[in-house]
């Protein structure tokens, strides 16, 4: 990888954040966008897409972190096909946290602890099929594991509060900078001719 092609990466991921950040707000707060006057209105984009921005670098910071750990899973696990089945053991101990861990915290219905996971699940087994159609059956399980447990733990601030719109202010450009990663990582790591 060329430090041009990093610095892409980097500034691509930055900008599809800050996109992630307006786009929740215009979603859940077109109203108080709405109800002064224009400079409001650009004040409350521009807060949105620092905000994005932000939670997009703490992306990148999982992103990096997690290419270190599969780094050093590899040598560690000899094995490839173990390792394929520690991740899949990790994603359902992920799952099995993000609704036991809520349920015990915040108490009300089980069954409502279930929407996040599932959520992210849904996405998560989406992007894998995605990038395995555009590069080969081996990045499934690695992107499987990328996407829903690095996400579930760079979510956890969001997680920690009972509030649909923290939680979704947070997943939106997590999931914009997350899926945008994992599908240019291939082409960044292609060697030049």
């Amino acid at each position: 990888m060329t430090l041009r092609k990093y610095g892409w990466l980097f500034f691509t991921t930055l900008l599809l954040g800050g996109l992630g950040g307006i786009v929740v707000t215009l979603v859940f707060e077109a109203d108080k966008m709405t109800a002064g006057d224009t400079a409001n209105f650009f004040m409350g984009m521009w807060m949105s897409l620092l905000y994005g921005m932000t939670i997009s670098i703490a992306s990148q910071m999982g992103f990096f972190a997690y290419m270190m750990f599969q780094y050093f899973a590899r040598t560690l696990f000899t094995s490839p096909s173990l390792w394929k089945k520690i991740q899949i053991l990790l994603v359902l101990f992920a799952f099995f946290d993000m609704v036991y861990l809520r349920y015990s915290t915040f108490g009300g219905s089980l069954w409502l602890y279930f929407v996040e996971p599932v959520m992210l699940l849904i996405v998560s087994l989406a992007t894998a099929w995605a990038k395995t159609s555009v590069t080969n059956r081996s990045a499934w399980v690695p992107t499987l594991f990328f996407m829903f447990v690095v996400t579930a733990l760079e979510w956890i601030p969001a997680l920690k509060q009972n509030n649909v719109y923290a939680t979704l202010s947070m997943l939106v450009p997590l999931l914009f900078c997350n899926v945008w990663q994992v599908m240019q990582l291939h082409r960044v790591l292609k060697p030049q001719s």
